[in-house]
C-alpha cells in the first residue's frame, strides 16, 4: 500500500476517475495533468488540493496531507481514500439475468464489505446534521443566534468545546489564546486524529500549526500569530476552524437527536415497506402508521428545518467575518475583537448603585440624569480606574479576588494629594466602612464597584463648594490627581517601609488593642471646647501624652522628633495642595490650603503610621527585619 502510492501515480490516475465520474462524461488525458509535476512532493501538493474538492466530509479533508502520500503515512490516507469509496464505490452493475442466488450472494458480499469499510471510516464518512443549541444561552432560541455578535458566537462555540478539558473560560481573542494551551485543546476535540495534544509549550505550537493547516482550507495561524496574541487573526483561525470543524453533531439525549431518530425510522420503515410494491398490505399499514405519527413528524421536520437553517444562517456570518477581518487586516487596520472580560469589567466599574450614591449627597437629590452623568465620565476613564484599582488592591484573606484595603485607600489617598480640612483622612475612613459590600465584609476589603463610589463621595467633598455638578467634580478628581499622582512608584522611603505587606500584617494582627489605645487617647485632650468635640482623632497633645505615659520620650527620641513625626505623616498627603487647588480658584485654592494648616488631628490610620515611624527611629537595628522591629515596638 505504501510503495504504490507513495509516488502518487495511481492516486493521480483514481483522481482523473472520480473527476470524470463527477462531471459526468469520459475520462481522458487532461485528467492526468498532475503526473506532468515531476517532483514526487510537489505532484502530492497538488493531489491534495484536488482531492480536497472531492471529499465527502469536513473531517475527511483534515485526514489529507502532502507529507502523508509523499511521506508513506498511510494510516490517515486508507480513512480518506474509504470514504471516497463510500460516496462513489464505482462498482460494476450486475448485468440482468443474473440467476437469484448469484445475486443475493454478492449483495451479501457487498453488504459486509460496506460494513467493515464504514467501521474504518467512522465519521469521517457522513457529517451528520449541525446542532446550534450548545450556542445558546440559557432561554434564548434559534433567534437569537442571529442577533449576537460574530464574536460572542465564536467565544460560545470555543467555551462550548473546552467545557471539559480546559480550567478556565475562554473571554477574548488575545490572551487567553496566546500561550497556546486554549487552541491546542480546541484543535484536540474537534480534531482529534490530526492533533495530539503536548504539555511541552515548543512542541505544543508545532503540533497546533501542523493540525491548523490541515483543518482549514488556507493558512492563517502561525506561532508568531499566537505568541504575539494578534486577537484579529487568532478570532479568524478560529471563524476558519469552525466552518470546517463544528464539532456540533446532536447529543444522543438532546430534543434535535430525538427527532433526527424519528425522521430515519420512518424512512427506514418506508424504504422497507416500498421496496415490495406489490404488497399492498404493508404499504396500507405503512400509510396508517405514518397517518398516526403525522404531528411527530411534521414538528421533527419542522425543527430540523429550523436547526439547519440557524446553522447556515451562523455559517453565512462566520464566512463574511473571515472576509471582512481579513480585509482590514490586508488594509493594515486589523480589526478590533470583542474582548468579554473587559466588557464585563466595564459595566462593574461604570455601574452606580444610585441608593448608595444619594447617601453621599445628603442635602441633594440624585436622579438618573447625575447618575448618568456621572457614569459617561467613569467610561471615558475607564481603563485608568481599572489600573489604580488593581495598583492599590491585594488578594482577599477569603481567595475571593481581591480587593482594595483601608491601607490601599489610604495609600491612594496620599500618593494622589487629596488631604484638606473638607477631605481629611477621618473621613476616608467612614466613606471606606460605609460601602464595603455585605459579601466583603469578612475581606474589609472594597470591590471595584465599592471604589468608584468611594471616588465620588471624595470628589463631592473635596469640591462640592467649588464645583456645582458631580459629574464635574469627579473629572476633576481623576484629571488633576488620579492621572498625575496615582500608580507611581513613591519616592518616600517611609511609604516602601510603612507600606510593606509585612509591616501591614504586624499592625492588622495588634489593631484590636492599638484601636482602643488610640481611642482612648483621643479624648483625653480636655484642654478646650473645641478639643473636647474631636473625640474620634488625635491632636498632637494627645499624641505627646500617649508617648509620655509609654516613656518612648527621651534624650534619642525628643520633642521635636515627635513634632517632625507628627507633622510628616499629615504633608505626605498634602505637599502639592495649594497648587493643585490653585486651577479651581484662587478662593477655594487659600481656603483649602488654609485648612489644611486648621486640620491637626490624626486619623487611625495615620496613627498607626507614626506609630511605624516611632519604630523606625527608635530602633534603627539594619540587621532585623523592619517588621519585626515594628513588632517588637508595639509589644514593648
Amino acid at each position: 500500500f505504501t510503495e504504490d502510492l507513495a509516488d502518487s501515480v495511481a492516486l493521480c490516475a483514481l483522481l482523473a476517475v472520480l473527476r470524470a465520474q463527477k462531471d459526468g462524461r469520459d475520462f481522458s488525458a487532461a485528467d492526468l495533468s498532475c503526473l506532468q509535476e515531476r517532483d514526487t512532493e510537489i505532484r502530492a501538493e497538488r493531489l491534495c488540493v484536488e482531492f480536497r474538492f472531492l471529499a465527502p466530509t469536513a473531517k475527511a479533508r483534515c485526514l489529507l496531507h502532502p507529507i502523508d502520500i509523499a511521506g508513506g503515512r498511510t494510516e490517515r490516507l486508507s480513512v480518506f481514500l474509504t470514504s471516497l469509496f463510500l460516496h462513489e464505490p464505482l462498482l460494476p452493475v450486475l448485468v440482468e439475468g443474473t440467476p437469484k442466488e448469484e445475486m443475493l450472494a454478492n449483495a451479501q458480499l457487498i453488504d459486509d464489505l460496506l460494513k467493515k469499510l464504514e467501521r474504518h471510516a467512522a465519521t469521517a464518512a457522513w457529517q451528520p446534521p449541525d446542532d446550534p443549541t450548545p450556542l445558546l444561552h440559557g432561554g434564548e432560541d434559534f433567534q437569537a443566534l442571529a442577533t449576537a455578535s460574530t464574536e460572542q458566537l465564536l467565544l460560545r462555540w470555543a467555551n462550548v468545546q473546552l467545557a471539559s478539558v480546559f480550567h478556565r473560560p475562554v473571554e477574548n481573542f488575545g490572551s487567553d489564546l496566546q500561550d497556546g494551551e486554549a487552541i491546542g485543546l480546541l484543535l484536540s476535540v474537534v480534531a482529534p486524529e490530526v492533533m495530539e495534544f503536548s504539555e511541552d509549550p515548543e512542541e505544543r505550537l508545532d503540533c497546533i500549526i501542523s493540525a491548523a493547516v490541515r483543518c482549514t482550507d488556507f493558512e492563517l495561524l502561525t506561532a508568531q500569530v499566537i505568541l504575539e496574541g494578534q486577537s484579529d487573526m487568532l478570532a479568524a483561525f478560529l471563524a476558519q476552524l469552525f466552518l470546517s470543524r463544528p464539532n456540533l453533531a446532536a447529543k444522543p439525549n438532546s430534543l434535535l437527536a430525538m427527532h433526527l431518530g424519528l425522521l430515519e425510522q420512518i424512512c427506514i420503515d418506508a424504504f422497507q415497506t416500498f421496496s415490495n410494491p406489490n404488497d399492498q398490505q404493508q404499504i396500507i399499514k405503512m400509510c396508517m402508521q405514518l397517518d398516526s405519527q403525522w404531528a411527530e413528524f411534521t414538528l421533527a421536520a419542522q425543527t430540523v428545518d429550523e436547526a439547519a437553517k440557524a446553522m447556515q444562517g451562523v455559517n453565512s456570518r462566520m464566512r463574511t467575518f473571515l472576509g471582512d477581518t481579513l480585509a482590514h487586516r490586508a488594509q493594515g487596520r486589523p480589526r478590533v475583537m470583542l474582548d468579554a472580560k473587559e466588557a464585563r469589567e466595564l459595566l462593574i466599574y461604570t455601574s452606580l448603585n444610585a441608593a448608595h450614591v444619594q447617601s453621599l449627597f445628603v442635602t441633594e437629590a440624585v436622579d438618573s440624569f447625575v447618575i448618568s452623568r456621572l457614569e459617561d465620565v467613569m467610561r471615558k476613564h475607564f481603563h485608568l480606574l481599572r489600573e489604580v484599582f488593581r495598583f492599590y488592591s491585594v488578594p482577599t484573606a477569603t481567595g475571593s479576588g481581591s480587593g482594595m484595603t483601608l491601607e490601599g485607600v489610604m495609600k491612594l489617598y496620599q500618593d494622589c494629594k487629596l488631604r484638606s480640612k473638607v477631605l481629611a483622612p477621618r473621613h476616608i475612613e467612614v466613606l471606606f466602612v460605609d460601602h464595603l459590600d455585605a459579601s466583603a465584609a469578612q475581606d474589609r476589603a472594597l470591590s471595584p464597584g465599592s471604589f468608584v463610589e468611594v471616588l465620588v463621595g471624595c470628589a463631592n467633598l473635596k469640591f462640592k463648594e467649588k464645583i456645582e455638578s458631580p459629574h464635574e467634580q469627579l473629572a476633576f478628581l481623576i484629571e488633576n490627581h488620579l492621572k498625575p499622582h496615582a500608580c507611581q512608584e513613591t519616592a518616600s522611603l517611609f511609604q516602601h517601609m510603612a507600606y510593606n505587606v509585612k509591616v501591614r500584617n504586624i499592625l492588622e494582627s495588634h489593631v484590636r488593642e492599638l484601636k482602643i489605645i488610640f481611642q482612648l487617647y483621643a479624648t483625653m485632650d480636655t484642654s478646650s471646647a473645641e478639643a473636647m468635640q474631636r473625640a474620634h482623632t488625635m491632636n498632637i497633645e494627645e499624641f505627646r501624652m500617649l508617648l509620655q505615659h509609654c516613656e518612648m520620650m527621651d534624650g534619642t527620641f525628643t520633642e521635636s522628633a515627635m513634632r517632625e513625626i507628627f507633622d510628616g505623616i499629615q504633608q505626605s498627603a498634602t505637599a502639592e495642595a495649594e497648587e493643585d487647588e490653585g486651577g479651581v480658584g484662587s478662593e477655594g485654592g487659600e481656603d483649602d490650603a488654609q485648612g489644611i494648616d486648621d486640620d491637626e488631628e490624626l486619623s487611625l490610620s495615620e496613627f498607626l503610621d507614626g506609630l511605624v515611624a516611632i519604630a523606625a527611629y527608635k530602633f534603627p537595628d539594619p540587621f532585623t527585619a523592619f517588621d519585626k522591629r515594628v513588632n517588637q515596638f508595639i509589644l514593648k
